[in-house]
């Protein structure tokens, strides 16, 4: 089968779009017993998972519960402060690059756990060199945050919030479970978190959410207007990651992306087309240091907690909690190391890394080469790209998708993760 021929097979393929590997069985020849190693990796970034939350959002694909007792909460924290000790201590002389905490809702904590998360940070990188852009940051929902926990996070450098919306349509987020606090509210909650000394907040949106239109859209854009975070990003509802059906083609959803897209490039928000984050700063990319530096260049990450992911020059792997059906039953007191290690040939570490740089809307060539991708074929596959318009050149090694090939950015990513029928 021809490049010309897979992509027009895959175009209907709805399982490709960021999301990889499609399914855990696809590296079950990769599995090993034990940790993945960072022996390679003297710069890395760590992440934090805090898996609860205060409702339980039908549209959200990753592993939460509901908030549990205040002692509970403690004794996850505490565990994962020494699954971090533990960590550093066998991995001396790292930089670190970024830390993000996320979940879950991390603001979901109590006051007293809240700052209990604080201290576990403040342990995990004392003696850590950092890199000069370090730039933490921690996701929060507007009902979850209080003065105190703002103030907690200005305290202890947290400069970046990242706050979940998803939409303005209040009839749209009943239908999935969840529910936001008002339009004053917020503005008041964005004021009080700059007014604390935190400089960044980024605003999260979602399309392809059921029951969303073109109005919902423009009240969206209305409401980014009148509260001007200083970043914006874009999710799309990746359904088939939920076994739901999809509600919106792919035609549908490449206009509710554009719509947003011209809507936040009028207010004056930098982004190219195809990229999921915005910003007021076009330096910044919309994101933390974690972020950027995992998605623009692959850079290593170890995750923390129940399910997190991590990443090395190695491998990928998976805490325990990642496929749990009742993830109580697998809080404990002794550590949440990895359940699934997968050390990875060349091919599939690019692959990894090219399916997180697609939130961007584009990926460095010299990366994947970096990574072990084989140079014909690539060569072969951007020539097919470039010459039928999805993807153009940029200044540097970077190539960025163009309108015509996000129409289909899941078939035309798919031509480098995974290149045969």
């Amino acid at each position: 089968m021809t490049i010309a021929e897979l992509f027009e097979t895959r175009k209907a393929d709805l399982r490709w779009n960021t999301s990889y590997p499609l399914s855990p069985d696809d590296w079950k020849e990769y599995r090993v017993h034990g940790r993945l190693p960072f022996s390679n990796d003297m710069s890395l970034s760590f992440y934090i998972h805090i898996p609860f939350c205060r409702q339980l959002c039908s549209f959200c694909e990753y592993t939460r519960m509901l908030c549990p007792a205040e002692n509970t909460q403690e004794l996850y924290l505490r565990t994962v402060a020494l699954d971090i000790q533990r960590f550093k201590e066998e991995h001396k002389g790292r930089k670190l690059l970024g830390f993000d905490i996320g979940g879950g809702t991390p603001t979901s904590l109590s006051e007293a756990n809240f700052y209990c998360l604080m201290e576990v940070y403040r342990e995990a990188i004392a003696g850590m060199p950092l890199s000069d852009d370090y730039e933490p940051s921690i996701e929060a929902t507007f009902n979850t945050l209080s003065s105190s926990k703002l103030h907690a996070m200005a305290s202890n450098g947290f400069q970046r919030l990242s706050l979940g919306v998803q939409s303005s349509c209040k009839s749209l987020l009943h239908s999935h479970s969840r529910v936001n606090c008002d339009e004053q509210n917020m503005a008041e909650w964005l004021n009080a978190a700059h007014e604390a000394g935190i400089k960044k907040v980024n605003l999260d949106f979602m399309y392809g959410l059921k029951g969303q239109d073109e109005s919902t859209i423009i009240h969206d854009l209305e409401l980014i207007e009148r509260l001007h975070p200083q970043q914006v990003t874009l999710y799309e509802l990746r359904t088939n990651m939920l076994a739901g059906q999809e509600s919106f083609s792919k035609n549908e959803l490449y206009c509710q992306y554009t719509q947003y897209y011209s809507g936040l490039i009028k207010m004056g928000y930098n982004a190219h087309f195809g990229q999921n984050t915005f910003s007021v700063n076009r330096h910044d990319e919309g994101t933390s240091s974690y972020l950027r530096k995992r998605m623009l260049n692959g850079a290593p990450y170890k995750g923390f907690g129940l399910a997190a992911q991590s990443m090395s020059s190695h491998g990928v792997s998976y805490n325990i909690g990642k496929l749990s059906c009742n993830p109580h039953q697998v809080l404990n007191a002794t550590g949440y190391p990895e359940e699934y290690t997968y050390m990875l040939p060349p091919h599939e570490l690019a692959s990894k890394y090219l399916a997180v740089s697609a939130y961007n809307g584009s990926f460095s060539t010299k990366r994947l080469k970096d990574f072990g991708a084989d140079n014909e074929q690539l060569s072969l596959i951007l020539d097919f790209c470039f010459s039928n318009g999805l993807l153009r050149k940029g200044k540097t090694e970077r190539v960025y998708i163009t309108p015509k090939g996000f129409m289909h950015y899941g078939a035309l990513f798919s031509l480098f993760i995974n290149p045969k029928p």
